[in-house]
């Protein structure tokens, strides 16, 4: 009952209510295959540098670009409009805790943040495919910040993620009622 009341006092202050989690979950596969297309794209231009980029700073150069793309690419939707194409298509966005588009300092703080949380199960995604190089239970210990911050908003009062509170951002439902 004290669910529904939340709905009715957020309703009330013109405060759109959080996304369900499993519509925020759904949408990060898709978000990761997204990502996956950028950073292919991304990297065309020295695809033929293949030997120069595996090691050393040419290979430091790279992966720092890499993550420049990929951050760029959060924070410019982020700022212009809230949504990534992930969040476009699950009907959510987000944006600061009175509902304004974020700026692009609150931007790199939530993306900094969230890195904390899901930058770890990126991981340990990626080592699930060598299980002789890294046993697998310390490979899940790596998604314990993720499940930490999925817990979270299981039991917030607003159902946001604990990267959005630390950078005072929020996830707000776009469906239509």
């Amino acid at each position: 009952m004290s669910g529904s009341n939340d709905a009715l006092l957020q309703a009330a202050r013109g405060v759109r209510q959080a996304p369900g989690i499993l519509r925020r979950l759904a949408a990060l596969p898709y978000e990761g295959l997204i990502l996956l297309a950028l950073g292919l794209i991304a990297t065309f231009p020295v695809a033929g540098l293949r030997g120069m980029t595996l090691s050393g700073i040419p290979h430091l150069i790279l992966q720092t670009y890499l993550f420049a793309v990929m951050a760029t690419y959060f924070m410019w939707l982020w700022c212009h409009g809230g949504q990534t194409l992930a969040m476009k298509t699950w009907r959510f966005r987000v944006e600061t805790q009175g509902g304004a588009r974020l700026s692009i300092k609150r931007a790199a703080l939530r993306l900094i943040s969230a890195l904390l949380f899901y930058g770890p199960a990126c991981v340990g995604i990626v080592l699930l495919f060598f299980p002789k190089r890294v046993h697998f239970l310390l490979t899940m210990w790596l998604f314990v910040p993720m499940l930490a911050t999925i817990w979270w908003a299981k039991f917030d009062s607003d159902r946001q993620f604990l990267h959005d509170r630390l950078a005072g951002t929020r996830l707000a439902d776009t469906e239509k009622n």
